[in-house]
């Protein structure tokens, strides 16, 4: 997914589904603030740095992103039993009586309703092949691909969220070691200083 992309995903959810956006951003401030928590825990004669903090403001938006679209694609997945009444719907009756084996753009064309009923899909959904199936079938065969879809596109967002915060983690314990070695050199030398004063 690229940058544009992604940017314009994110207004589509801000738009269509603002407590997905809510969801997200609250699961990305809780997840920087555990990530540091735990790394104050594994380090604890160690200090933050200007630069831990920074490091920990791209990890979040990097977070955010990917929580904001882990919360829209969860909220598909809950729209799905909408989704299979609203398929049936769109299917007319005489090929119901005729039991009609739909092509590509006739299956095309339902995916196009339902992007056009549920804004959010289509978000993240453009097109459909279900040619061969016929009205008894293919609402379910939809809904069936959408979850299957939502999953993985999930999946992948969570892998994403966790190689950001490997990496993030990486930067941030980097950072407070430089910042640590600093100070204590720093504090031997004032030390010093301090004991040469006294004579």
């Amino acid at each position: 997914m690229g940058i544009l992309n992604s940017i314009g995903l994110m207004f589509d959810i801000l738009h269509y589904a603002m407590d997905s956006m809510f969801w997200g951003v609250l699961l990305a401030i809780a997840g920087v603030a555990l990530l540091f928590y735990l790394i104050r825990s594994f380090y604890p004669k160690y200090t933050f740095t200007p630069l831990s903090f920074v490091a920990g403001a791209v990890i979040f938006v990097l977070v955010a992103f990917q929580s904001v679209f882990i919360c829209g694609a969860f909220k598909i997945k809950g729209m799905t039993d909408e989704m299979y009444a609203s398929i049936n719907s769109y299917i007319p009756q005489s090929w119901v009586a005729c039991d009609h084996a739909f092509t590509t753009d006739e299956t095309q064309q339902i995916c196009d309703n339902l992007r056009d009923e549920y804004p959010l899909f289509a978000c993240y959904v453009g097109t459909a092949d279900f040619r061969g199936h016929t009205p008894a079938t293919v609402a379910q065969s939809m809904v069936d691909e959408i979850h299957s879809f939502m999953n993985r596109y999930i999946l992948r967002r969570v892998a994403w969220c966790l190689g950001f915060i490997i990496v993030g983690t990486f930067i941030v314990v980097k950072t407070m070691e430089v910042y640590r070695v600093s100070m204590r050199r720093g504090g031997a030398a004032a030390r010093r200083s301090r004991r040469n004063n006294d004579f």
